[in-house]
């Protein structure tokens, strides 16, 4: 877990890469990340950045866990999958896939940021330029932010624009 003000970017996404050779020459394969091995998947492939192309036979060879979702890695971008083929493209977090906090996990959409839940639904409607994972009902998040200089270890403090908590609906909270 990462401190608040604190997130991986490009660099957390460059050290998996190096962690796990072979993926980055195959950009538009997918490879599953629920083996030890980070096999290739075959009958799936990224289309476009966000997006793949997924058979039913790729579906029958993942392992599901117990909220029905499998992780996929293509290119440097995670997925999670649930077994009917619907996928949602994840930031990267802690060197894999963001964790779900309190039913929640984060995307980017459209360059903005916003949480899904356990069946890759929106809680709401992405807005913001960055947001922590959920904590006790509600989350940071900060608007026309920007990733500061990266320290030694790579991660990178949130910097500059208005930052302030929202509950699991998307509302502002008061600042205490």
């Amino acid at each position: 877990m990462i401190a608040p003000g604190i997130s991986y970017w490009p660099a957390a996404a460059l050290l998996s890469l190096a962690l796990c050779p072979g993926i980055a020459g195959a950009a538009d394969a997918c490879h599953r990340r629920d083996t030890a091995d980070v096999t290739v998947l075959a009958g799936c492939h990224q289309t476009a950045p966000g997006t793949l192309a997924i058979s039913s036979q790729a579906l029958t060879q993942l392992h599901f866990d117990h909220n029905g979702l499998a992780t996929l890695q293509a290119g440097n971008q995670y997925y999670y999958v649930r077994r009917d083929g619907r996928h949602l493209p994840v930031i990267t977090y802690d060197n894999g896939p963001d964790y779900f906090e309190e039913g929640l996990t984060r995307s980017r959409v459209n360059g903005r940021i916003g949480y899904y839940d356990m069946q890759l639904q929106p809680a709401f409607q992405a807005r913001f330029s960055w947001g922590w994972p959920f904590a006790n009902g509600s989350a940071n998040v900060c608007e026309n932010c920007r990733p500061g200089k990266p320290d030694a270890g790579g991660h990178s403090a949130m910097v500059g624009g208005e930052h302030f908590r929202i509950d699991r609906q998307g509302k502002r909270l008061p600042t205490p």
